[in-house]
């Protein structure tokens, strides 16, 4: 019923109004205007989005501050062949000296009474008989029997022993001695004896002969004037075939200095005893308990200079075999001098041993050899004939060693940490970049009961500009006592800070990758402990880079895509008359920006420039005490478009954000949480009129 009241009044109402005005001599048609947004850009770039896009490098710590950090672990640096013992060469050498010879038996000599008194017949029979004085002496030369087993004798000391017997009834006389001479060379009498002595009838006397520094052949004789008084007129009994002066020898108490003999097996057997020490040159040599060897060599040899052969063994007793614990021993088995066996040559694989040293670097060895027996053969040996004994180890590579073992150098495999996950910092962030803070982290482990001395230092790369440099690990890290072992590198105790930010001076850019390299000193404090080839250092290294850090004409860049504007939007961009693109830009870094925009059509080709000319600058967010930004804020700018059919084609946009520090490069920290918001739309209007169809 209201319904049609309300009716009957609008009809009334334009009836009243009609009738009021002139007619026109057109039909005016309505019209209005009508605004159409078109978005175009809604986005948010936030600094999370780099750790979102790599959570392997890119962290966060507990208040969103963003950090890139990377841990490689360490190839383990083994002990391995550095274990070494310098070679060495030793000779010794031993003498015969005096010798036996078999024994030599004794010579002798009778002269009978008619040579002594030639008055008497060699014919006269046995009787009583008054022997006359041969006055002023009878002088008779004879040859001794030569003694049996030698052919020459050279004494450094003994006896000639000469006894006489005189078996005649009277007494006989030696004037001038009895003087004993070599058979070849009776002009030269070599001992004499019994000078003016008188052996009674029937009686024997006995005289000796110091022979050091004599020579007898076995072949001697001898000469004296024998003189005798006679029997003084009374008759003696007298059996001119069976009474003699009878005079032998004996040699004793022999000290032999050279002979040409039948030599028997010698009662002491001929010896090296001695000992060599290991690295001698070196100021802090190994000093061994035990050491076990992992390869080496040991060459041996002997060589006999005395005209015997030898029998016996070489026993290095510090030197055991790995299987058994028995020294090492080598049987001995040499041919006499000038034989074609006289040498014994011997190679040891050191390799099958271990050694034990008590603490110390003195080998003690011992040859000991027995002579052969000649037998019936005649050698002529000296006193100086003798053994050489040579001994030479190389190549020692010691498998394990517990004592003190020398200083030893060995090099750390060098490392490499590829810092690939700053390709954000290095392509996100173009421009001259400076970071506040860097922290490199070695944690090492060691097996080896010694301290290292960790010579080390940390080596940047960047491929792209060829840049290389290094910097040295601080002295006071760098000794390695315990089993563990952490090195730290920061700009509280090191220049790491400004050795990276060198590279990213003028056009650089930050290290594309990380070496640790260098070597590492075993025991430099010379201690005793116990190490291995297999003992090794291995661990990890951690570097991080907080995003803390300041920005010159940086650069972040991004492309995204724009949702495509329906066919029905299209036609209504036909019917536009004007319109405009609304930048919003909210700024929640405490860094000062410069953005524009290019639209792209479906072929990245440029459509509209946003803006056209100079780039927005957008004010930077405040800075807290702590380097954090704390705050935001924003800045609109409106453009003029009249591209407005561009948009129809519309597929990306390219964003471009240029960053610089503020408040004259103040160093800013960046958390996950801080954004650039930008948003960008299209208000665009056209005026609506009614149709008069």
């Amino acid at each position: 019923m209201r319904g049609i009241i309300f009716l009957s009044i609008l009809i009334t109402f334009l009836i009243f109004l009609y009738g009021c005005f002139e007619k026109p001599s057109e039909p005016v048609l309505p019209t209005w205007d009508v605004d159409l947004t078109v978005p175009i850009l809604d986005k948010t770039f936030t600094l999370g989005d780099l750790v979102e896009k790599d959570t392997t490098h890119f962290k966060t710590t507990s208040n969103n501050q963003i950090y890139y950090s990377v841990t490689n672990e360490l190839e383990a640096t083994t002990v391995g062949d550095n274990l070494k013992i310098s070679d060495i060469s030793t000779s010794a050498q031993t003498q015969l000296g005096n010798f036996e010879i078999k024994n030599p038996g004794t010579i002798s000599a009778n002269i009978k009474a008619y040579e002594i008194f030639p008055a008497l017949s060699s014919n006269l029979p046995p009787g009583n008989y008054i022997i006359p004085s041969n006055a002023p002496g009878q002088t008779i030369s004879t040859n001794f029997s030569a003694f049996d087993n030698f052919q020459s004798l050279t004494f450094d000391g003994g006896v000639l022993k000469i006894t006489v017997t005189n078996g005649l009834p009277v007494k006989l006389i030696f004037p001038g001695g009895l003087k004993i001479y070599a058979q070849s060379n009776p002009s030269t009498p070599i001992i004499t004896l019994f000078e003016n002595d008188t052996v009674d009838a029937n009686s024997t006397k006995t005289a000796e002969a110091n022979l050091a520094g004599k020579t007898l052949p076995s072949n001697l004789g001898f000469t004296a004037t024998i003189f005798s008084p006679g029997s003084g007129g009374t008759p003696v009994y007298l059996d001119i075939n069976q009474m003699f002066l009878t005079v032998s020898g004996s040699l004793e108490n022999l000290s032999i200095a050279q002979a040409t003999a039948r030599i028997p097996t010698q009662t002491e057997p001929v010896v090296i005893d001695t000992s060599f020490v290991l690295e001698p040159n070196e100021p802090q040599p190994n000093l061994i308990d035990q050491l076990v060897f992992k390869s080496g060599q040991m060459k041996i040899k002997i060589t006999n200079n005395i005209d015997l052969g030898l029998n016996g063994s070489l026993t290095l007793y510090n030197f055991k075999r790995k299987s058994d614990n028995s020294p090492l021993q080598i049987s001995l088995n040499i041919g006499r001098k000038n034989s074609p066996n006289n040498i014994v040559e011997q190679n040891i694989n050191l390799g099958d041993y271990k050694l034990i040293g008590n603490l110390s670097n003195k080998i003690s060895y011992r040859v000991e050899v027995l002579t052969e027996d000649t037998r019936d053969e005649f050698r002529t040996i000296t006193k100086n004939d003798g053994l050489s004994a040579e001994i030479s180890l190389s190549n020692l590579v010691i498998e394990s060693i517990s004592g003190k073992v020398k200083p030893t150098e060995i090099n750390f495999e060098e490392q490499k940490v590829n810092l690939a996950g700053l390709k954000d910092y290095r392509e996100k962030f173009k421009g001259s970049l400076r970071l506040d803070d860097i922290r490199v982290e070695l944690n090492l482990v060691k097996t080896a009961q010694f301290t290292f001395d960790m010579n080390l230092k940390v080596k940047a790369k960047n491929t792209k500009t060829g840049k290389v440099d290094s910097l040295e690990i601080p002295i006071d890290q760098r000794r390695f006592s315990g089993t563990s072992h952490r090195i730290i590198l920061d700009k509280n105790n090191s220049n790491i800070v400004n050795f990276i930010n060198s590279f990213t001076s003028g056009d650089g850019e930050l290290p594309d990758s990380l070496f640790v390299t260098g070597f590492v000193f075993l025991n430099p404090n010379y201690e005793a402990g116990q190490v291995s080839s297999n003992d090794s250092i291995y661990g990890s290294i951690t570097i991080s880079f907080p995003a803390s850090f300041s920005i010159s004409n940086a650069e972040l860049r991004d492309t995204s895509e724009v949702e495509e504007l329906s066919d029905e939007t299209k036609k209504e961009l036909d019917k536009m008359n004007y319109g405009k693109l609304f930048v919003e830009v909210e700024n929640g870094l405490g860094v000062e920006l410069k953005f524009r925009a290019t639209i792209l059509g479906f072929v990245m080709d440029s459509l509209i420039a946003i803006p056209k000319t100079n780039n927005f600058t957008i004010p930077s967010a405040p800075i807290g005490n702590d380097g954090f930004s704390v705050g935001t804020s924003k800045f609109t700018i409106e453009l003029e478009k009249d591209e407005i059919q561009k948009l129809k084609n519309m597929k990306f946009i390219r964003s471009l954000i240029l960053l610089a520090t503020a408040e004259n490069g103040r160093v800013v920290k960046f958390r996950t949480t801080d954004s650039i918001k930008v948003k960008i739309y299209g208000r665009l209007n056209y005026k609506v009129e009614i149709s008069n169809k």
